[in-house]
């Protein structure tokens, strides 16, 4: 038998190899991966973080001419040789704009200094009334003749003689038209028309006011068929001739006692 068996020790040097080839391709490969570069994080900015920018830094676009030359606007004003000639038109818009708000505040004065003389007429006219019967028609045909308020009715929440006195369940809810205020300007409906003795009118708009002085003595009610008839201010007017009315009942009153 001339072919020799191999021994252990032959057969250790070719697993040492084997292991240290095993280990050199898991080196190459990890530093394979290692060197590979990562993917750069995308970051998606949308139009209203865009405009957030840009409004906080309102500098940005100086010395970047060729930047807005490349602009592109879209708006509703036509088409515009340049971003300047779109803000002088959108500058030009907006003056015309606070031009009419200022011609509309001068008319409004110009309203309200004639219907202060009128109520100024008017009062001189109730000074004169020598009773609380001729103090409301003097008030209704008045109002009627040079303020076109063809209903004016004065409630009673005390002993007014020759008023409509109104019984306690209509003083709370004629009062809760009020909701705690002084006055307040309302739209009617069939309700509130028959709550308020209006009639028919249930369609329209009417002004409610407490009538004091010193205690509660009751309602100052004004109507138009017109359901837009009143705006916001006309309170402040009816709040003002209510305070001179509060105050002539209150002297009839005494006089009668």
């Amino acid at each position: 038998m001339n072919s020799a068996t191999p021994t252990p020790n032959a057969r250790r040097p070719l697993k040492a190899n084997k292991a240290r080839a095993t280990k050199t391709e898991a080196a190459k490969t990890t530093s394979v991966k290692r060197t590979q570069p990562k993917a750069a994080a995308t970051t998606t900015i949308n139009a209203e973080q865009v405009a957030a920018w840009l409004s906080k830094n309102k500098d940005f676009f100086k010395g970047q001419e060729s930047l807005l030359a490349s602009l592109e606007l879209d708006h509703a004003c036509g088409n515009a040789e340049s971003l300047l000639l779109y803000q002088l038109k959108i500058l030009r818009q907006e003056l015309s704009q606070h031009q009419q708000n200022y011609k509309q505040l001068l008319n409004n004065a110009r309203d309200n200094e004639r219907r202060l003389k009128r109520i100024e007429r008017l009062l001189v006219k109730l000074l004169e009334a020598e009773s609380l019967e001729a103090l409301v028609s003097l008030l209704k045909e008045d109002l009627q003749q040079n303020f076109a308020l063809p209903y004016t009715i004065i409630w009673s929440h005390s002993n007014l003689q020759g008023l409509p006195k109104a019984s306690e369940t209509q003083q709370k809810q004629q009062l809760a038209l009020l909701a705690g205020k002084l006055s307040v300007s309302l739209q009617l409906n069939a309700i509130t028309a028959h709550l308020l003795d209006l009639g028919d009118l249930d369609r329209g708009s009417a002004i409610i006011c407490r009538l004091n002085h010193t205690h509660h003595l009751g309602l100052l009610v004004i109507a138009h068929p017109s359901s837009s008839h009143f705006r916001q201010q006309d309170t402040l007017f009816v709040e003002y001739l209510a305070t001179i009315i509060s105050s002539l009942i209150h002297r009839h009153q005494t006089k009668a006692q």
